[in-house]
């Protein structure tokens, strides 16, 4: 009988352009408890700028692997009892959607490399080997990263680069035309809220280079294609940021 009520509220027409309330409870239902957790963890830091560095075991990567899949499923089921129409995330996996993603990639990471230099020298904060404010990296330390590479990072990174992207490129620019730049604002507003655990320095880099650039990016796409996107973000969450400290 629930069933047959939820089944009849749903709208008859396809929803092609998200609410406002729909966008706020998708983003509570996959973002509240790691912006409140991030949150929490900001305001214990010493110094805002800054953070140790977050070390992940493979037993936390099964739990958030696990725990996010749950978030997803609960945030895919509100879409589809909203009839939301799933076929406007166009994902497609090809040779040429493969390299764009590693280009991506590769591109931002040089960015970050360029801005932590930046930063370095207007902000005089000093260098420690545990702090994400610039993780200094050993020799041979590409051989070494790729070394550590297991399958519960491997499967989290995946799960997380479409977990992340399918909100902020599938359900934030899927409103009216007239309003997305106010949504890639609030996109902005809720990656920097859950990455502020690293400290400012870095979270204030990962909403406005990522956000900003795959926002443009994804816009400017004649075809559209989010896999590209995905795949960027899940290197970046096996590899790190940042690309030349690893080869020099």
């Amino acid at each position: 009988m629930m069933i047959m009520t939820v089944l009849d509220w749903r709208k008859k027409d396809k929803l092609h352009y998200l609410k406002w309330w729909d966008v706020l409870i998708i983003t509570a239902i996959m973002f509240g408890y790691f912006i409140w957790s991030s949150m929490s963890a900001f305001l214990s830091l010493e110094d805002v700028n800054t953070a140790p560095l977050s070390e992940f075991s493979d037993s936390s990567n099964w739990y958030a692997l696990g725990f996010q899949l749950v978030l997803l499923f609960v945030a895919l089921v509100y879409l589809y009892v909203r009839n939301f129409d799933f076929a406007l995330w166009k994902i497609r996996i090809t040779i040429k959607s493969v390299f764009i993603g590693i280009a991506l990639f590769i591109g931002i990471a040089l960015l970050f490399d360029l801005y932590f230099m930046i930063v370095y020298n207007i902000i005089p904060y000093p260098r420690t080997d545990d702090s994400i404010f610039y993780e200094q990296q050993a020799t041979n330390a590409f051989l070494h990263k790729l070394s550590t590479v297991n399958l519960s990072l491997l499967l989290y990174s995946i799960l997380n680069g479409f977990y992340e992207e399918i909100f902020f490129l599938g359900i934030c620019l899927n409103v009216a035309p007239d309003k997305k730049m106010y949504y890639f604002v609030y996109s902005l507003l809720v990656r920097y809220s859950f990455h502020t655990y690293q400290g400012n320095v870095s979270a204030i880099a990962i909403s406005l280079l990522v956000g900003g650039i795959y926002y443009l990016l994804y816009r400017r796409m004649k075809e559209k294609n989010l896999f590209p996107f995905f795949l960027a973000h899940a290197i970046t969450d096996v590899l790190g940021a940042g690309i030349i400290s690893y080869f020099f």
